[in-house]
């Protein structure tokens, strides 16, 4: 009996060791700044030459780890200016070399997956994995919808890649590889949730409590630092439509991510296992506004699809073809304007060379098809006679 004691005391000792251990086996680490400052908190296993851009752009380049603190230097502060100006500047000639009608019918693509297909949120699921089922497909679903509202047509793959192990990012390539090959979409986003306390993550934007979203690069692959302009071009766009939005970036030295598989390929992670489910559905809706100016892609005008004003009507005003050709048009006016000023000297004699200009070279274009006209009309009558 007494034996038959121990033994059940023994087996409930390990069951609740077990469960201590796993409850407690997301190892998250402070990344530290010369003064020995917290600037950064991430899940990721950290080695030395990983970097992290904060959340107000200050780029830090880890030199040593002690436990669970990683030592981080200052590189400098990123200026992001330049990335969102690069996106109004395409957005700018889309507009003027497309018309409205065919940038209406681009609407783009955006295939959504999941690596980490058990990953969920502990206050509302009860606990932070549910293998085959996490609620991070929910948050996928709510990327999707935020995006197909927006126009844009999203593709959420809910395939299955448990377990949550190191070869998870094998088996999810084949499903990356898929939707790249059939779906040809415009961006791809694995989305996960990282592993740290909910303040990291926790935020208010625009008066809502959300979570915040980490973007992820791998600049181990061939295609690392395409992939990292792209991720401050996100930032930036985001930073301008949603200020604190994107808690920051990280980026893994020795990280892939299958981000070789396709140019605008981005690892999200939205809140932790320790923020509501709710909150990070909140977050990555906002976040969806961000996507569409990035990948220079719209949806089509919500008027012209229900009728209510078609294109080249007086509602709609003039058409998309119409303003480009008005657009190239005033380019060239203004360029010949400048191009006479500049060759004269003064406005006066730009003038007198533009009247010179009309009068005779245009005349004398024309005065041979005139001539020629005039010569032909002898053989027309003899043609007739």
């Amino acid at each position: 009996m007494n034996r038959l004691i121990v033994i059940l005391a023994i087996v409930i000792f390990s069951c609740t060791s077990l469960s201590v251990g796993f409850a407690s086996s997301y190892t998250y680490y402070n990344i530290v700044d010369e003064s020995g400052k917290v600037v950064y908190v991430t899940g990721w296993e950290l080695q030395i030459g990983d970097q992290c851009l904060t959340e107000d752009n200050k780029r830090y380049e880890v030199v040593s780890i002690e436990g669970t603190t990683a030592h981080a230097k200052f590189i400098g502060e990123v200026n992001l200016s330049k990335y969102i100006n690069e996106t109004e500047k395409q957005a700018l000639w889309r507009e003027i070399l497309m018309p409205s009608v065919a940038i209406a019918q681009s609407t783009g693509k955006v295939a959504i997956y999941h690596t980490h297909s058990d990953e969920s949120y502990v206050p509302t699921d009860g606990k932070e994995s549910i293998l085959g089922k996490g609620s991070i497909y929910k948050v996928g679903d709510t990327f999707s919808k935020s995006l197909q509202d927006k126009g844009i047509n999203a593709i959420h793959s809910t395939a299955k890649h448990d377990p949550h192990d190191n070869m998870a990012y094998e088996r999810s390539r084949r499903t990356a590889l898929d939707l790249v090959k059939k779906q040809q979409p415009d961006a791809v986003f694995d989305i996960h949730r990282d592993a740290v306390p909910r303040e990291v993550y926790a935020g208010k934007v625009n008066g809502q409590d959300i979570s915040k979203v980490q973007l992820v690069v791998g600049k181990y692959g061939p295609t690392g630092k395409q992939i990292e302009d792209y991720a401050l071009q996100i930032k930036a766009a985001s930073d301008k439509k949603h200020p604190g939005l994107v808690k920051g970036i990280f980026f893994a030295k020795g990280g892939d991510y299958n981000q070789d598989l396709h140019p605008r390929s981005m690892l999200l992670e939205v809140g932790a296992h320790t923020n509501s489910r709710e909150s990070a559905e909140k977050g990555v809706a906002l976040f969806a506004d961000v996507i569409p100016s990035v990948i220079g892609k719209t949806g089509a005008n919500p008027a012209n699809q229900a009728g209510e004003a078609g294109f080249g009507t007086v509602a709609a005003g003039a058409s998309g073809a119409t303003k480009s050709i008005g657009w190239i048009v005033g380019f060239l006016v203004v360029g010949a304007a400048a191009f006479l000023f500049l060759s004269t000297g003064s406005m006066k004699e730009a003038k007198a060379k533009l009247k010179q200009f009309t009068s005779t070279e245009f005349a004398n274009f024309f005065a041979p098809k005139a001539k020629n006209e005039k010569n032909k009309e002898p053989d027309k009558d003899k043609q007739e006679k």
